[in-house]
């Protein structure tokens, strides 16, 4: 079986970790994998394997769609898996003019399809074979937009889990952000505004009020940076807001936190929270999408309605009082994780291909 994946973001974020797990699994299964990707974008200098950059400058790219089609005539590939909604739109021309193969999309965010004619359209192109919801909150959104349940799979996205961890860096790391003796709150986040981290500083201000030790330690760069920097600066307690940028050392860094927040507006699912728990790092987070699908109130973390700054500060003075609560939340935490590997993910793909394609 070959399948040709599409993902034309420019940024390395959570959706193109999990095109690459996926690729990279389906070639160690055995399979045939392409993946198509941004030249101007992550995959070309990570070393991927079996990977074709092309130059895309929007889903009206009319030589982006030329190449893309040229490439499924050559290929013949079973199945054409986009992995954003931008990818979907030239996948879509290849099927329509005549080319033979199932088409799959990958949903990542819990907004609606409904946003404009073209955006509803597309998605509920009779063209598209499956539609693939990460969480259970983006399956219900699909379905309450009018796409039909019979063409949504659930698939949980999935987290290659590190083998070891680099003990000297992570020494290094307390040493350069000054964390000897410090209560951390961490998050791990595109800087963005559905990350909504405006809210997680308000937080920690309240925290830190009562908490002197305490600091806040923000991993990740994105659009909002510049503003998010000038924005806790602007705070009482700026000089314990630590922002690292981009790394690709997110495990060193998730290994100084003693809590880990998440405070989204919106989420599809978020594979940080996987992350944190496999580090068995309590989890403070708001009820965003498809959050409360891994964050359990009260068994592996604590859940705050969303842009609620005294709710989350109140789940931070929880976790910074109660030892044997943290302890019970990592251990819980820790099992939840396990059950959100990319193997299982690779696994339930494999499924859905083979249905797709007559060979269960």
């Amino acid at each position: 079986m070959k399948i040709i994946h599409i993902d034309t973001g420019k940024e390395w974020r959570g959706g193109q970790r999990q095109a690459q797990f996926l690729h990279e699994g389906l070639l160690e299964s055995g399979f045939e994998s392409i993946l198509v990707c941004n030249a101007d974008g992550q995959f070309p200098k990570r070393g991927v394997q079996s990977i074709i950059p092309m130059k895309f400058r929007g889903e009206t790219d009319l030589s982006f769609m030329r190449e893309l089609k040229k490439l499924i005539r050559i290929e013949k590939p079973d199945i054409v898996h986009t992995h954003d909604a931008h990818s979907l739109t030239p996948a879509l021309l290849a099927k329509v003019m005549g080319t033979g193969f199932k088409l799959i999309n990958t949903r990542r965010v819990d907004f609606s399809v409904n946003k404009g004619y073209f955006s509803r359209k597309k998605y509920d192109n009779r063209q598209v074979d499956i539609i693939v919801a990460i969480s259970k909150a983006i399956r219900d959104m699909l379905i309450s937009d009018g796409i039909s349940g019979s063409r949504i799979r659930l698939i949980n996205s999935g987290v290659r889990f590190p083998k070891s961890l680099n003990y000297l860096l992570y020494k290094e790391l307390i040493d350069k952000y000054e964390l000897y003796g410090r209560f951390v709150i961490g998050n791990v986040a595109n800087i963005s505004d559905h990350k909504d981290q405006k809210t997680l500083i308000d937080a920690f201000i309240r925290f830190r009020e009562e908490a002197e030790n305490a600091s806040l330690v923000i991993v990740g760069g994105g659009p909002l940076s510049d503003e998010l920097k000038a924005y806790a600066a602007a705070t009482p307690y700026g000089s314990d807001i630590i922002f690292t940028g981009h790394t690709e050392s997110v495990y060193e860094h998730l290994a100084l936190f003693d809590v880990f927040c998440m405070s989204s507006k919106t989420e599809g699912l978020c594979t940080s929270i996987i992350d944190a728990m496999f580090m068995m790092r309590p989890v403070a987070a708001t009820a965003a999408g498809g959050i409360p699908e891994l964050v359990k109130d009260n068994f592996n973390g604590l859940l705050s309605p969303v842009k609620d700054s005294e709710a989350l500060a109140e789940s931070f003075n929880l976790l910074y009082d109660d030892r044997e609560l943290v302890k019970r939340f990592s251990s819980n935490g820790f099992h939840t994780a396990l059950k959100f590997s990319d193997n299982a993910m690779v696994s339930g793909y494999i499924r859905l291909y083979e249905e797709l394609c007559g060979r269960v």
